[in-house]
């Protein structure tokens, strides 16, 4: 298995995903990881990922800044990430590995991590992609802030537009998230075969707390910070959506979870906002919020804070992006809201009605427990393996 991340310890969505399909896969299959990892991730204790594999980390540089960023967009025809995610360390370990014992099949997160398996190898490889990332990049495009930088994002996803499908092609076989994804990747690499591979969440973990009471004044959003989408999808709550919540509900009050806020979100931080940056367990808020808000307009793939809150009874308001590929049922497993009128509206109802709030979320819960499970994604790529094994 091959990922851009160390996915221990398991504190964002790509990270989860690695680790729970590992935890669920250990049992059926030897697995090898080898994996990227940046300097402040090698600062934790990685042991742990031992009892569920072999684990080989490659260190890679930190991300580039804002201006870095643009400079190496504007001065290649590659995409930033294939730059950043090719390396000749990378290579060279996947070859030492593949000679000393050979796979049976190769699982690559994420199409830009392809292109560091040495050429003609005998294994069957599985392509997972948590995202499609030139469609997510071009949502973001449109909403970029400052907005002198759009253009630069743009041009981004006009480069994995051209070569992201490209990729699918190479692949004996690509895992989508979900319906909407593997119809998207049909459409653009038509000689691709397609599965399911959606991400999921743990039930048991994540569960409700009948002792603990909802407070009806408060929302909670979750995220990693350093991916654009999350930051823009609090700006534009802050700023479109919040001061309609509180004309009707002025003692209203935000909790932003997770890793790496950036200074414009650390100073929203005051009486109506608490900024906590990464908390070492989400469950707390998420048993004692009143509602979970995914205001998102751009990103793509599915979103494991929405079904962390579902599966903790907590009901969520989304726009529609923010819940796609989920099939969730408006109404009944959340509230889908697009407009900003709109989702105030609905977050309002919740607040002021919390068995309609209970009801959602035990509706919520029951649905990704049927649906969204990780035992469930596991068994779906099971199937997978043994399909292109033969």
């Amino acid at each position: 298995m091959l990922t851009p991340y160390l996915p221990y310890p398991p504190v964002s969505g790509g990270r989860m995903r690695t680790y729970n399909l590992l935890k669920h896969l250990k049992n059926d299959y030897e697995i090898t990881l080898v994996c990227f990892g940046r300097p402040e991730e090698l600062a934790f204790d990685i042991t742990p990922l031992g009892d569920l594999c072999d684990y080989h980390v490659v260190e890679r540089a930190p991300s580039p800044g804002t201006i870095q960023a643009a400079l190496m967009s504007l001065t290649s025809p590659r995409a930033i990430t294939m730059r950043l995610y090719g390396t000749d360390a990378m290579k060279a370990k996947i070859r030492q590995l593949l000679a000393n014992k050979p796979a049976d099949i190769i699982h690559v997160e994420s199409f830009y991590m392809l292109q560091n398996l040495p050429d003609n190898i005998d294994a069957p490889v599985l392509l997972s992609e948590p995202a499609i990332e030139y469609r997510a990049w071009g949502k973001h495009a449109t909403v970029a802030k400052p907005w002198y930088t759009r253009p630069g994002v743009a041009l981004e996803a006009l480069k994995m537009r051209v070569i992201e499908p490209r990729w699918w092609q190479k692949a004996d076989a690509v895992g989508a998230m979900s319906a909407i994804d593997a119809e998207l990747i049909r459409k653009v690499a038509p000689k691709a075969t397609v599965y399911l591979a959606p991400n999921g969440v743990d039930v048991d973990f994540f569960h409700p707390n009948e002792a603990v009471q909802r407070d009806n004044r408060t929302a909670v959003y979750m995220g990693d910070y350093k991916y654009f989408p999350n930051t823009d999808a609090v700006m534009y709550f802050v700023e479109s959506i919040m001061p309609l919540i509180q004309q009707k509900r002025p003692d209203f009050h935000l909790t932003l979870l997770g890793k790496d806020p950036s200074p414009a979100i650390q100073a929203l931080a005051g009486e109506h906002i608490t900024v906590t940056g990464l908390v070492d367990d989400t469950r707390p808020y998420l048993q004692s919020s009143a509602v979970f808000i995914c205001p998102l307009r751009s990103g793509s793939g599915t979103r494991f804070k929405l079904m962390e809150a579902l599966a903790c009874g907590c009901p969520v308001v989304s726009t529609n992006i923010g819940a796609e590929g989920l099939d969730a049922q408006d109404g009944v497993h959340m509230l889908l809201r697009d407009e900003p009128q709109a989702f105030a509206d609905a977050v309002v109802s919740l607040l002021n009605d919390p068995e309609k709030g209970r009801e959602i979320g035990k509706a919520g819960r029951e649905w990704v427990i049927q649906k969204h499970a990780w035992e469930h994604s596991a068994a779906l790529l099971r199937q997978a393996y043994e399909a292109i094994m033969l």
